[in-house]
This record gives structure tokens, C-alpha cells and sequence, in this order.
């Protein structure tokens, strides 16, 4: 009896960015034979049972983009499983899939994602402070976009942190500041408006 190619699953791939995530599905359809609708089909299911318990495990929410197997897909079939898989938690929004096969949907935040309480472990004192310092630049960035009437915002970080992060501060202009706190571990950061 010939073996389903899909005995092994789909290889599914997940990897966050900062404005979100995004997650792919393929595979190969055994040799010699088309897939058949309800192998994508079977295959898009599989994908999505594999993401909703990597986002799990990893502890991550936010904007999800799904890029199924194949266009023109039974999308009320999908958004069933998808429903299914991700929980029917009611602050979880689920979007249609689009004309190119992607499913989107937006997943609360109820945990501290798992890689940034790794990055807080003693034993990950290898982590590169650079990219501690272009994180500490970023928060301060946002935070004075997101208030602007505000003269003074600093974000306060680990000394060698600060250290890398002034010259990229220094390019915000007159009102961002950075401070060295030794109370903060290399991959904490706090960012304060103050009034002059």
C-alpha cells in the first residue's frame, strides 16, 4: 500500500520580526503523483496544528501571517481549523484567507515571550550588548513618537549597554538621553519621560 506523502507532515517554518510574525508551510507530494486538492487541503491542517503550538510554547502573540500550501483554498475549512488549533479564546481575531493564500490573525499577549526570559538567564551572558543597544535606541524612538510634547525621554539600561546605544541615541536629537543603571540586567531597559 503506498505510503500518504504526508505521513511525515508538512515543514512548517516560523520566525518572528518585530512588526510580526510569519509562518510557512511546504511539501513535497510524492514523486510522480499531482497533489490533489485535498492534499493541500490536509496539508494546510497539519500546518496550522504545527504553528498555533509553536506561538504556544514560545509564549509570543501579535500579528500572525499564515502562508498556506497552495491558492484557492477552502477558506471557511481553514478558518475552521484554525479556530480549533489557536483556542477559542475571544480576544484572538481571525481574518479570511486572502486572494494569495494567506491566512492573517492577531493573537493577545498574555505571557513574556519564552526567548526573552531565556535572554534574562545568567547562563546567556554571551548575548551580543549591540543588539542590546539598537533595542534600547528603538524603545527610546517609539516612546518619543508616541508622546511628543513630552522634553526630555531616557531609557535606562546596563552600563555597557548605554555605552554603545549614546551614539545612536545622540541621532534622536536634543530630547533623547540614555543612562547606565547597574540595577538593570543586560536585556532590561526602562524608558522615562521627564519634564525639564
Amino acid at each position: 500500500m503506498e505510503q500518504p506523502f504526508l505521513s511525515q507532515g508538512p515543514v512548517v517554518t516560523v520566525e518572528r520580526t518585530r512588526a510580526m510574525i510569519a509562518a510557512d508551510f511546504d511539501y513535497m507530494p510524492t514523486p510522480g503523483r499531482r497533489a490533489a486538492p485535498q492534499d493541500r487541503l490536509e496539508a494546510n491542517r497539519r500546518g496550522l496544528k504545527a504553528v498555533a503550538r509553536t506561538l504556544r510554547l514560545r509564549s509570543v502573540g501579535g500579528l500572525v501571517a499564515i502562508d498556506l500550501v497552495g491558492a484557492g483554498q477552502d477558506g471557511d475549512a481553514l478558518l475552521k481549523t484554525a479556530r480549533a488549533e489557536f483556542g477559542s479564546d475571544p480576544d484572538i481575531v481571525f481574518g479570511p484567507v486572502n486572494r494569495f493564500g494567506v491566512m492573517m490573525l492577531s493573537l493577545p499577549w498574555r505571557f513574556e515571550p519564552l526567548e526573552e526570559r531565556l535572554f534574562r538567564h545568567p547562563r546567556m551572558q554571551s548575548w551580543d550588548p549591540r543588539a542590546g543597544a539598537v533595542e534600547a535606541t528603538r524603545r527610546l524612538r517609539h516612546a518619543m513618537l508616541g508622546d511628543t510634547t513630552t522634553a526630555r525621554v531616557t531609557v535606562r539600561c546596563a552600563p555597557r549597554t548605554a555605552e554603545l546605544a549614546a551614539p545612536l541615541v545622540a541621532r534622536l536629537g536634543p530630547r533623547a538621553h540614555v543612562k547606565g543603571d547597574d540595577a538593570l540586567r543586560y536585556s532590561e531597559f526602562a524608558v522615562e519621560a521627564e519634564q525639564p
